[in-house]
């Protein structure tokens, strides 16, 4: 599975890099949405999960206009949040989102999500 990973932290990013890896996933890393679309443009993806606070483009501004590309209307899509308000981001998810993951989140969780090969 080609993942794309679009997180503003270094930190998440490794324990990402490490279970994709782990799963034998490939995985794609941008460090927020404006480079994640660049990154869609020139690469197929199946799956994304994106941070929501992110500098230059947040992730639902990204998530929006993922949406409107050809060929994306329909990718799986978890957001990964820090934030302690989720009105934004829960609006979101009910319309049109996979998963909403808060931080810290257990690593298990991302283990049974990607070694079920999310659909």
């Amino acid at each position: 599975m080609r993942i794309l990973a679009v997180e503003d932290e270094p930190e998440y990013l490794e324990m990402l890099q490490e279970v994709m890896n782990s799963l034998g996933h490939t995985i794609t890393i941008a460090q927020n949405g404006k480079e994640a679309l660049s990154l869609v443009d020139r690469q197929p993806i199946d799956v994304v999960v994106s941070d929501v606070k992110m500098p230059e483009m947040n992730g639902i501004e990204f998530h929006q206009q993922l949406r409107e590309r050809p060929g994306h209307r329909n990718t799986p899509f978890i957001f990964l949040t820090g934030i302690d308000d989720l009105t934004a981001v829960k609006a979101v998810c009910e319309r049109d989102c996979d998963l909403l993951l808060q931080k810290p989140f257990p690593i298990d969780r991302l283990l049974q999500l990607f070694a079920g090969k999310i659909k």
